[in-house]
């Protein structure tokens, strides 16, 4: 396609970010009064299903880019919610956990989120929802394929 043809509207990652950022500017309303940010809030879904979690684990699984990311993680060291850990097997490497304060503040947020996730989806069937998250994984290997492959060469 041309530069010219471009439509915003029609651009599926135009789509994708409204998505988000519609998602995200909603939960960023629901998360002041625990004095969370969305940020902490990624960090802190991601700790808790992953349990302890490397920096560049974190980063990845919370999609926070790693200066923002630094930030977060004191903020939410410092607010009693996650701790580092020393690897068990290398202790060169740092590992993050959520506390039992950071665990309880997962649980006391989850229900208002998994609100908000399932007005996100209302309307949608659990086929169409299948396939979507089938999509998406796909466009992330895609991408993740080519990504190696640029840095590779």
């Amino acid at each position: 396609m041309a530069a010219a043809d471009f439509e915003l509207d029609r651009h599926v990652f135009f789509w994708l970010t409204q998505v988000i950022g519609a998602r995200d500017r909603e939960l960023a309303q629901g998360l002041r009064e625990f004095g969370l940010r969305v940020p902490e809030w990624r960090a802190l879904a991601a700790l808790y299903a992953r349990r302890h979690c490397t920096m560049s684990e974190l980063a990845d699984l919370a999609t926070i880019d790693r200066t923002t990311l630094t930030r977060t993680v004191d903020r939410m060291q410092e607010a009693g919610w996650l701790e580092r850990l020393a690897d068990q097997a290398d202790m060169r490497i740092t590992r993050l956990a959520l506390t039992a304060a950071g665990k309880k503040m997962f649980e006391r947020i989850w229900p208002e989120v998994q609100r908000l996730n399932e007005l996100a989806l209302a309307g949608l069937s659990n086929t169409e929802i299948h396939s979507l998250k089938k999509i998406l994984g796909r466009m992330r290997a895609n991408l993740e394929a080519y990504v190696g492959e640029t840095h590779a060469a």
